[in-house]
């Protein structure tokens, strides 16, 4: 009897216990590798194991693609009650891992630990969306049963040279090694790398007997915990323009005292060197000695006071003249330096941005005619040239090597404090001298945001950005931090690219066999997805600012719309929609110096868009076309002041009508008048710079100043570190041409000499 009753007694707890947990909710958390780094997805499920809250964080995705996946995701698993969702289209990579994530997460609650690979042996194909939307890069992926034994990424992939060529280079290996698609993306290519990592991810999914295991592969890799000290006389931190030259010539300046002297390290965040250097076209110098001879019958080819005159006069006396006349002086020399002893190609002197331009300075990288992505392979073999010289004469670098702290004794810099960012390896590295060429800070939307000046134009908040996106400026900060004065940092970034703010990657693309892309040098591609875009950029559309004020002559929209700071938005009513949709655009730009991520062409002239309506509610959906029944309403949705905005189309619509645009000088053929009653459309552009100009003040060693204006000892800087000497917060970037990269060559030139002698105590 007493154990009949013991027994009912637990019964009724064990019952009690249940009842209680019933309705109970459960959750769970788990990450995974997303497109800018870790997403975090927490899950929680009612008794049912149905989803009924979802919580994502990925503060490091793209806020228009990645961030707008998040938020869409989130809703679909909450709605769905599960987390077998689609991906979301042009946010691929940030979906995969967010479901991953959420898979992962939701099969702890079932207490699902592992699962059982299992694959039918031999190589599968896989593809997905490069940088270049249009071309996706393509791999083949050899396994066995259960294990990725070769992954190839096919060559013949158009995206960018140089950066593909360091994602081809290391990236493979690693997902072979790790038997994971969650190894980091190769830093400085991170878009390119993400679209290997998918493609590899599709080809294993293909070769998987049960799909859900591709999970065994989404396996997080484990990071280093090694800490590892360096000593050297000069450390660059930085491998572009700049930080090759400042890194040969203290290599060379030592080897000339004694070859066993050399005590140079240079190190790099990125998977390459070269940096945005090698993306370039041309470079800026003034007279250079050994080329006149050869090529222009030893006559200068620009007066040298006359355009010291020029640009003093242009920058309004902010720019240091002593830093000016530095550059012209050395330029030159520099030029020839890196011709004669290193074999840069050039094309023969021209004049900088523009025809009328006197001052002959811009020397255009060769082959130009053969096309950017041919001149950039050129470009690069010249830094392979010069890595070989620079470690022949006994220098070292290290890539995949980001600095992230000065260290500093007493006031002065005595080396930094780096980690490596594929494997996690901490560095102290001590130095005698340490020359920053980091590149700027245009990555940093923190840095933007707080230095860039709103006092002449609005400039402060996040660029978009077409240059080097590991350029985040680290270095510079914590400079500042150690009392390093700035000079003309809230100056306007290097504008010289406009695109959309969005694009879509939906429609179909079209091939235009007998024209080359640029870029990829391959048959040129287009897509109606892009119309918003072509639309933005077009001489006869009507530009305004986010208050809805024109900002300029439409037809130099590359040159002039960084006036109205990161963005701008392109107007057009429903009945200019329609003729685009009968007979195609109007015009195209006069400047093509657009970008444009979803194709690399334009359509062809007179070829109707049939489905322009179609393409602009989807530009509407990824959320940057806005359309509204009025102008007051337009104005509303995007922030626009209404008054301001009706204004503004009044008085352009009026010019359309005379012929004759009296604020900015239209030409009448590209006058197209904002016309009918409605709806009418904002498209969201973005001005996309290379870089940031201004950062620390130097002075002509290239020695970093502090707020009193002396010399903080064991500092350099050069390149976009320091070249806000040359310019002012009240203009864009001088139009010479090449200057930025002149700059760079020469600045590095003179720091790495200065460094070495102070290093062999000179």
């Amino acid at each position: 009897m007493k154990n009949i009753m013991k027994r009912a007694v637990v019964l009724a707890m064990v019952l009690m216990l249940l009842c209680g947990c019933a309705g109970k909710n459960k959750s769970a958390s788990a990450t995974a590798t997303g497109f800018g780094g870790d997403v975090e997805v927490t899950l929680t499920v009612n008794d049912k194991n149905e989803v009924v809250k979802v919580e994502i964080k990925g503060e490091k995705e793209t806020p228009a693609i990645g961030g707008k996946a998040l938020e869409t995701l989130a809703k679909e698993i909450e709605s769905g009650k599960s987390v077998d969702v689609d991906a979301i289209a042009g946010a691929t990579f940030t979906s995969n891992a967010v479901l991953s994530a959420a898979k992962k997460a939701y099969n702890s609650l079932l207490g699902i630990e592992d699962v059982t690979v299992s694959m039918v042996p031999g190589t599968y194909h896989g593809e997905a969306q490069g940088f270049r939307a249009a071309w996706n890069i393509k791999v083949d992926v050899t396994v066995d049963e259960n294990s990725i034994l070769e992954v190839k990424i096919d060559e013949d992939s158009a995206d960018t040279v140089g950066i593909f060529d360091s994602v081809v280079e290391l990236l493979p290996s690693r997902i072979v090694e790790q038997q994971s698609v969650s190894v980091d993306a190769i830093c400085g290519a991170t878009v390119t790398s993400n679209a290997v990592k998918s493609a590899v991810r599709n080809a294993l999914i293909e070769a998987l007997e049960d799909k859900d295991a591709i999970s065994a592969f989404e396996k997080q890799t484990v990071k280093s915990q090694e800490v590892v000290t360096i000593d050297t006389g000069v450390l660059v931190v930085g491998t572009g323009a700049a930080g090759i030259t400042a890194s040969l010539k203290a290599a060379e300046t030592m080897y000339a005292e004694d070859p066993a002297s050399v005590s140079v390290l240079a190190i790099d965040k990125a998977g390459r060197y070269g940096g945005a250097s090698s993306l370039c076209a041309g470079v800026f110098a003034l007279n250079p000695e050994n080329i006149k001879e050869r090529d222009n019958e030893g006559k200068d080819y620009a007066d040298r006071d006359a355009l010291l005159a020029d640009w003093v006069d242009y920058t309004l006396g902010d720019a240091k003249q002593e830093m000016i006349e530095l550059l012209l002086d050395n330029s030159g020399d520099t030029l020839d330096w890196l011709v004669d002893s290193y074999g840069l190609e050039l094309e023969k002197a021209s004049t900088g941005l523009t025809s009328t331009d006197s001052n002959v300075v811009l020397f255009s990288y060769a082959p130009a005619a053969k096309g950017m992505t041919v001149r950039r392979q050129h470009n690069i073999m010249f830094y392979d040239r010069c890595m070989e010289a620079f470690t022949k004469m006994g220098g070292k670098y290290q890539l995949e090597t980001e600095a992230y702290e000065l260290i500093v004794n007493d006031g002065k810099v005595c080396g930094v404090k780096a980690r490596n960012t594929a494997d996690g390896t901490e560095y102290i590295i001590n130095a005698q001298e340490v020359i920053l060429c980091t590149g700027g800070f245009l990555a940093n939307s923190e840095m933007t945001t707080k230095y860039l000046s709103n006092e002449y134009y609005p400039l402060s908040g996040t660029w978009e950005i077409v240059g080097m996106k590991q350029n985040d400026g680290i270095m510079i900060e914590n400079a500042i931090v150690n009392g390093a004065a700035t000079y003309n940092i809230g100056m306007c970034p290097a504008v010289h690219i406009i695109g959309s703010a969005g694009y879509l990657t939906t429609f179909e693309y079209h091939t235009i066999e007998d024209k080359l892309c640029m870029q990829t040098m391959k048959p040129t591609r287009w897509t109606e997805g892009d119309l918003p875009h072509y639309m933005g950029v077009a001489v006869d559309s009507l530009a305004v600012d986010t208050t809805g004020k024109r900002i300029c002559n439409e037809e130099n929209l590359n040159f002039d719309s960084w006036k109205s700071g990161t963005n701008f938005y392109s107007i057009y009513s429903d009945e200019q929609l329609k003729a685009i949709e009968e007979r195609g655009l109007r015009s195209t730009p006069k400047y093509m110096m657009t970008v444009n991520l979803g194709a690399c062409g334009w359509a062809p002239d007179g070829t109707p868009i049939t489905n322009a309506h179609e393409v602009m509610d989807a530009a509407i959906e990824a959320g940057y076309v806005f359309r509204a029944d009025s102008l007051e309403e337009l104005a509303k949705l995007t922030g626009m002041d209404a008054e301001t905005l009706s204004a503004t189309v009044t008085k352009y619509n009026e010019a359309c009508a005379s012929g004759v645009d009296e604020e900015f000088g239209k030409s009448a053929s590209n006058l197209d008048a904002v016309a009918g009653d409605g709806p009418y459309y904002a498209i969201k552009m973005s001005n996309i710079p290379y870089s940031t100009c201004g950062a620390l003040d130097v002075n002509e060693n290239l020695e970093v100043l502090d707020t009193d204006g002396n010399v903080i000892e064991g500092l350099y800087a050069a390149g976009l570190d320091a070249s806000g000497v040359l310019y002012s917060e009240k203009k864009p970037y001088v139009t010479y041409g090449g200057v930025d990269q002149g700059f760079a060559f020469t600045s590095g030139r003179i720091a790495g000499a200065d460094a070495a002698n102070k290093v062999l105590g000179k």
